[in-house]
């Protein structure tokens, strides 16, 4: 890849980073992914040039800006650089002005003339000559002079005089007299309180005793390969290659095995006569002063520059070693970077070993090898290849900073690389040092998932302790106690290879938390030792027949079998006893009956309770303690319900607006009643009660909304001796095919199929977490279908309204005869009060007074004459205006029908439209069967019966 390419993919990466978030350390796997994109369509784009043109008709528009704007000196300015442009010739022109004009911004409000002045190139510096260099410091002094080492040498065996002063003193321990000597001392030495041979010897000789002779041949010969310190002049007849600068006198020949001794030396880590060490900050580089080495050194049949640029190939490898070697001398806390740490010596000992076995065939005494700089490198460079990758490692380690896995992360990725690209040493070399690390890692995971205890809070470990066991509330345990750790960012913070199974890992140490609380008694069962039994290693992912898959895959496929065979285990045991011991089912069976009316006789019931007191709108009937009893007395005994955990309560300040309104319409009153049913602890951490409970009350209080629709509907009694309009039948009628539509939909349609399949899939369920993602979706899919979701709400207003029409009409056909009926005491006005379930309005009690005078036989009024209070709303509109003062009685009763049905159309219509306008944009195709269902009265004809009356 050219620096051009690389500086484009750098570039690249900082946009995406700005307008993303992603980075290569928070997110590498999308970021790669984004990246390619993005160099993949600009290599494909075709790139039209920019028209020249328009872009100078953009800056006269621009200095014409300027001057209409009375900023003369920036148009001034800009003309004088316009005219320049013709002058400066380059290709790219346009383009660079094109981006300049795409990134001003407001120039007119921002620019200043003076920042032109920093434009102007400063003068450049005059040129260092040898003349000023020797003017400023003359080669003049002792320092420019030639220094004779030899002359004054201290070497006390460059002479003879250390021979001629040694052979006296070994003259001493010579001969009969001296061996006899040391017999008697040997003697009276055992006897004992006698001094040992070696103080003997110092005490007559002194320290020349203890010298000997060194081997003088051998010091010359060591002397001579010190190439550094003898200068072995190259001759021209010698050389094979041509010397590329100055005479061969300047020169000092080396043989290659004293080259290839430094670069052996030099990969050791040792100093080296060829090689620099320390560059900058960083002393780990090594390095190849060119220049010295030019003028120093040279190799008989090589260029200089070839051997420059093999000494540099062999220096940038040896800082990898170096940067490696301190990395190892580091100290560490965190167990992961000690395994790490462990993993990397291991390998620089094994290369050690191999680099002394190619040592050994220059030195040793096998069979003879040919000496090559380029044969060393030959079978150093795959030993050496897979450092440069964990050299890489280590300085984006230090890099990016130190954390608990940010190691196995990388090691990860390099595996992966290397095995695509085919560099399979390489990849056996990294892949064996990440599982080495990978161990470690992975043991207090399988603490965590085995005995459900965390390591100390110190450790960025993969699962976060958000409570401790006295603070969190038992209903929420296993929501809120434990979770993933996660960066500023949100995203996981754990290496890439985790992720998919993060989720399970954290399930699974959550059901061994909750199977410890449920059976306390069993917590000693879940052991807090591990064994080293069962570990995954490099043989058990990468098999001999798989060498062709991506070690990724490979990775995964074993790396989820670890996981799962703990995970199943602890999982299928919590699963058994929430069904058995903790009573799921009959949790579900609850819910269903109390908010879902599956009991329906208990639900009308309840219902029928609930209507009787709000009709009746006594003292105490909102008090939330006679309703729960009502409650707990309707469900007691019922097998799948605990009647004490049942709560009825209605909101205080709806049931005072109740008291003070003139009717008893109380079709929005009930969404003010709210039934909560206590589930136990172990089953709230399922339904969460919190989200759930309140999409349950929503359709609990659509059912109980409709049924309250066609409880007035069909306790609408006929009225005797009236003739009731053609009008008051068919509204009645459709009123109660209304609300039945909506009760079968939702009830048979909605509920019940998915009930039955929220108790398949909760059977099928690998964990908790599972079974509590089912019975959400479950809960907001009813909701939905429900017509409660919130892209619903209009529809759901018009079907609210409808039914309240409902509502208004059955009080109002009701409300003349209660009024009559309790007038008198006796006769059929008791009857008719007896078979209407309403009680009378405010208004009626005041008649009622003042009609209580009146003689007990009074008749009833007929229909006709109560038209005028059936359909008012207040005193005032018993009046009229002047138009309907001019009606008669039957005909205002018609026009208020009328009214009422056409209304009724309306609504029914724009229900039905809504309904299909959602079912067709593809959202909830399912709506369309209630649509069908709303479609016209006893026939086909697209509703066309509401319109135009009966």
């Amino acid at each position: 890849m050219t620096a051009t390419q690389l500086k484009i993919k750098e570039l690249l990466g900082q946009l995406i980073t700005r307008e993303t978030g992603l980075t290569d350390k928070n997110d590498p796997q999308n970021f790669a992914i984004a990246r390619d994109y993005a160099l993949k369509k600009f290599k494909t784009h075709t790139f039209h040039r920019t028209n020249q043109f328009d872009v100078i008709s953009r800056l006269r528009g621009l200095e014409e800006k300027f001057r209409i704007l009375n900023r003369e000196d920036l148009a001034d300015a800009l003309q004088v650089r316009i005219d320049q442009l013709p002058v400066l010739g380059s290709d790219q022109l346009p383009e660079i002005l094109h981006v300049i004009l795409e990134l001003s911004d407001e120039p007119l409000k921002k620019a200043l003339v003076s920042d032109l002045d920093k434009l102007v190139k400063p003068p450049p510096p005059p040129e260092l000559t040898w003349g000023d260099i020797i003017a400023d410091e003359p080669l003049d002094g002792d320092i420019w002079t030639d220094v004779d080492f030899g002359a004054e040498s201290s070497d006390a065996w460059s002479d003879d005089g250390g021979r001629e002063m040694r052979e006296p003193v070994e003259k001493l321990w010579e001969g009969d007299a001296a061996e006899t000597m040391r017999s008697k001392r040997r003697k009276k030495r055992k006897e004992g309180g006698l001094e040992d041979e070696d103080e003997e010897r110092y005490r007559v000789v002194g320290v020349e005793g203890f010298t000997m002779e060194s081997d003088r041949e051998g010091l010359e010969t060591m002397k001579a390969a010190q190439y550094w310190e003898r200068k072995v002049e190259a001759v021209s007849e010698q050389v094979d290659v041509s010397l590329s600068f100055g005479p061969l006198e300047d020169l000092w020949v080396i043989s290659e095995l004293q080259a290839l001794r430094e670069v052996i030396m030099m990969i050791f880590g040792y100093y080296c006569e060829l090689f620099e060490n320390g560059k900058g900050d960083d002393e780990n580089v090594v390095w190849v002063d060119s220049e010295r080495v030019e003028k120093r050194f040279a190799l008989r049949h090589a260029s200089h520059e070839g051997f420059v640029a093999l000494l540099e190939w062999f220096a940038a490898r040896g800082t990898s070693l170096n940067r490696i070697r301190k990395f190892t001398k580091a100290k560490e806390d965190l167990p992961e970077r000690q395994a790490f740490m462990a993993a990397v010596e291991e390998k620089l000992v094994a290369l050690d070993r191999e680099v002394i076995a190619i040592e050994e065939q220059y030195v040793g005494t096998g069979p003879s090898v040919s000496v090559s700089l380029l044969s060393l490198q030959t079978k150093l460079e795959p030993l050496l290849r897979p450092f440069t990758t964990l050299s890489k490692i280590i300085e984006n380690e230090k890099t990016a900073g130190f954390t608990h896995s940010s190691h196995l992360e990388q090691l990860y990725q390099a595996a992966c690389d290397l095995q695509s690209t085919g560099d399979m040493p390489s990849f056996h070399f990294t892949a064996t040092i990440f599982f080495s690390c990978l161990q470690t890692y992975l043991r207090p995971i399988r603490l965590w998932m085995e005995s459900g205890l965390l390591p100390p809070p110190s450790t960025d470990f993969l699962v976060v302790q958000n409570q401790s066991d006295a603070e969190v509330e038992l209903g929420s345990l296993w929501q809120s106690q434990f979770s993933l750790r996660r960066s500023p960012s949100g995203a996981l913070d754990a290496p890439s290879f985790v992720h998919p199974v993060a989720g399970r890992i954290l399930t699974t140490g959550k059901s061994v938390v909750f199977l410890k609380r449920l059976q306390p008694s069993t917590a000693s069962e879940f052991s807090d030792t591990l064994t080293s039994s069962d570990e995954l290693s490099f043989t058990d992912v990468c098999t001999p027949g798989a060498s062709l898959a991506p070690f990724s895959s490979l990775f995964l496929v074993a790396f989820n079998t670890w996981i799962s065979a703990r995970h199943h285990s602890v999982s299928s045991r919590l699963r058994t006893h929430l069904f058995t011991a903790c009573g799921l089912w009959h949790s579900l069976d609850a819910l269903d009956t109390l908010y879902f009316g599956a009991n329906g006789a208990l639900a009308a019931a309840l219902a029928q309770g609930l209507f009787d007191r709000l009709d009746r709108r006594t003292a105490n009937w909102a008090d939330r303690f006679v309703l729960t009893e009502l409650a707990q007395g309707v469900f007691a005994g019922t097998p799948s319900v605990d009647a004490a955990r049942i709560r009825l309560a209605l909101d205080p300040a709806a049931a005072g607006a109740h008291r003070a309104s003139r009717t008893a319409r109380a079709i929005p009153l009930l969404s003010a009643i709210t039934l909560h049913y206590r589930l136990p602890w172990p089953i709230q951490n399922i339904l969460t009660p919190r989200t759930s409970l309140p999409l349950y009350q929503k359709i609990s209080t659509f059912l109980l909304q409709l049924r309250r629709a066609r409880y007035l509907l069909t306790h609408l009694a006929l009225l005797r001796g009236a003739q009731q309009p053609a009008t008051y039948h068919t509204l009645r009628h459709r009123l109660l095919w209304f609300t039945s539509v909506l009760t079968t939909y939702v009830t048979t349609l909605v509920l019940r199929p998915q009930t039955a399949a929220l108790r398949t899939a909760m059977r099928e369920a690998a964990d908790l977490d599972e079974m509590a993602r089912l019975h959400a979706r479950f809960i907001e899919r009813a909701r939905d279908q429900c017509l409660l979701g919130a892209r619903l709400a209009p529809i759901h207003a018009a079907v609210v309204q409808a039914l309240d029409l409902a509502s208004r009409f059955a009080y109002a056909q009701a409300e003349p005869y209660n009024g009559s009926s309790s007038g008198g005491g006796g006769g059929d006005g008791g009857r008719r009060g007896a078979a209407l379930p309403f009680l009378p309005t405010p208004k009626h009690l005041r008649r009622r007074r003042r009609g209580s005078e009146s003689s007990a036989d009074e008749e009833l009024p007929s229909p006709s004459a109560a038209s005028s209070t059936a359909f008012g709303d207040d005193e005032g509109e018993e009046e009229g205006d002047s138009e309907e003062e001019g009606m008669g009685d039957e005909e205002r009763r018609e026009r208020e029908l009328a009214k009422m049905l056409g209304e009724l159309g309306g609504l029914v219509g724009f229900v039905r439209d809504g309904l299909r306008g959602v079912a067709r944009a593809g959202v909830m195709p399912h709506l369309e069967m209630l649509a069908e269902g709303l479609e016209g009265y006893g026939g086909a004809d697209g509703g066309a019966w509401w319109e135009g009356g009966v």
